[in-house]
């Protein structure tokens, strides 16, 4: 019990850290506010440090990092600690076990890693599990909905629930390290066949188990250092990151998910400049409609022009809403288009000059975030490998041709081919009487939200509305829940669910 206090005590100043920093201006009082919650996270461990790594990507060219302190921390096991938990999970004495062994650790988010010497003469790496962290994770994912605010904002999406289990089952798969070790053994034997050099620890299973891993030593320079190697080292890193996830999503189904800056080393092997990756922990496996969906956009767009519905039928697969996807049917051509200006690209393509982002904000307009949200929550990792990719590729400063990088022949399948489309319409119960559920918020005539979703996601109409607004709805006797339940046994009937006009703020949601 005293545990569990002292942890909400701990989340609840996390909080009032993160308010701290999103209310001030950039400036010296925002950069100590920035450094006192950088220093929290680490504290904490588990999900909130995972957190604090993710933002770590914004500070790689910076002069004065301050989240990136958290792919290297400081560790919470003192040496003896550390050694006397090696020791009660691998039941012999340290001495024996190792020539050398650091006193002194390297935390990462649920572990800490120390530097030691094998019997035979190799330098390896001993991670060994926080121990309690399994619970502390457990505990921490009931506070998911804020703590992942800076990096998307999660409570504004289409099932809170599922994201946090989808989060939640990444992260108990990350406690086992035996999954882990089987991980690295995996994705090292699909290395092999790639054309650029990627380089991967060994496991040495003989000193790992549940809650402790060793590896072989893998040493190397950070992105800091590479992004400063000739241009021509740089392309070369460059298109083997691009081969590496585009093969992971497309052919193995299998991705390197936790792309923080700590996991990743650049050195040269046999005078090729070679990617190292470390850290297995989070490797995500791709559902094969999700794999089959991503690889059938490639395709489309290296075959020819798709239309609306053929990329419909894409999103559709991966297991988009497919409500939400009717209602943006038309402009879905602008974002195929900006999704796949890599692969399109009839040269080497610079990763800096994409502005993915503007691109599909000016594609989609009010409508973005209905887009972001209308995804399966097992895109949440691919993206995040993704966006990973997307931050070294900037860094590096070196086109890439995707095409020759991602050794990928179009299949040319058709839409009508793809395995296992989704309905139209979601099965429900329920007969649904309307397609599509709209909230819109207007603050003193400028349009501050415009969220679309399949109708059936009126049923989490709570979790959809912004927390800032649900209290004034509250205190105007608006009760989301009510509202939800009584649509939903109506059948969805379009029309309007309520609105209210407070001050110079307007919000309206409906379905039509």
């Amino acid at each position: 019990m005293n545990a569990t206090l002292q942890r909400t005590a701990q989340l609840g100043l996390l909080a009032r850290d993160l308010a701290a920093v999103r209310a001030r201006q950039p400036g010296p009082k925002r950069d100590e506010a920035r450094r006192r919650l950088v220093d929290r996270l680490g504290l904490l461990h588990g999900l909130p440090q995972k957190i604090g790594q993710l933002l770590a990507f914004s500070e790689i060219e910076s002069s004065d990092p301050v989240f990136t302190k958290l792919t290297e921390n400081e560790p919470s096991l003192s040496a003896a600690a550390a050694r006397a938990e090696v020791e009660r999970q691998l039941g012999s004495p340290v001495a024996e076990l190792f020539a050398t062994f650091a006193p002194r650790g390297i935390a990462a988010s649920i572990g800490q890693v120390h530097r030691a010497t094998l019997r035979d003469g190799r330098d390896v790496a001993v991670k060994i599990q926080h121990p309690g962290i399994a619970a502390t994770i457990a505990y921490d994912l009931r506070a998911l909905g804020w703590l992942t605010a800076p990096v998307g904002d999660l409570r504004r999406g289409f099932d809170l629930k599922a994201y946090r289990a989808e989060i939640g089952e990444s992260l108990r798969r990350e406690l086992d390290y035996r999954t882990e070790a089987a991980s690295v053994v995996r994705f090292g034997a699909r290395a092999r066949s790639l054309a650029a050099p990627i380089t991967l620890p060994e496991v040495v299973a003989e000193l790992s188990g549940e809650a402790i891993l060793t590896t072989t030593w893998l040493d190397g320079e950070p992105l800091a250092a590479a992004r400063l190697w000739p241009v021509s080292a740089r392309a070369a890193l460059s298109a083997s990151l691009v081969e590496v996830f585009c093969q992971g999503a497309f052919e193995w189904g299998l991705l390197h998910a936790d792309p923080h800056p700590g996991n990743y080393r650049f050195l040269h092997v046999n005078g090729r400049p070679t990617v190292g990756l470390l850290d297995f922990g989070c490797v995500k496996h791709v559902p094969p409609a999700i794999q089959a969906g991503m690889r059938g956009l490639v395709d489309d767009a290296l075959t020819g022009t798709p239309d609306a519905a053929s990329i419909r039928a894409r999103f559709a697969q991966m297991g988009f809403d497919p409500a939400v996807l009717v209602a943006l049917q038309p402009k879905l051509p602008a974002v195929g288009a900006a999704l796949m200006a890599p692969f399109t690209a009839p040269g080497p393509f610079d990763a800096a000059g994409w502005q993915l982002g503007a691109r599909l904000g000016a594609a989609l307009g009010d409508d973005r975030m209905a887009f972001r949200t209308a995804g399966p929550p097992e895109m949440i990792f691919i993206l995040r490998a993704f966006q990973g990719l997307l931050h070294y590729l900037k860094i590096l400063e070196a086109p890439v041709n995707w095409r020759e990088a991602a050794r990928l022949n179009p299949t040319a399948a058709t839409p009508g081919e793809i395995e296992n489309p989704k309905p139209e319409i979601l099965d429900s119960a329920v007969p649904m009487r309307s397609q599509t559920l709209r909230i819109r918020v207007v603050d003193h005539g400028t349009t501050k939200v415009a969220l679309t979703f399949g109708a059936g996601a009126t049923d989490n109409l709570p979790d959809l509305v912004p927390l800032d607004l649900r209290g004034r709805l509250a205190a105007h006797g608006i009760n989301l829940a009510a509202i939800a339940a009584g649509s939903r046994l109506q059948g969805y009937p379009p029309g309007e669910l309520f609105a209210l006009v407070d001050g110079g703020k307007t919000v309206r949601v409906w379905l039509e």
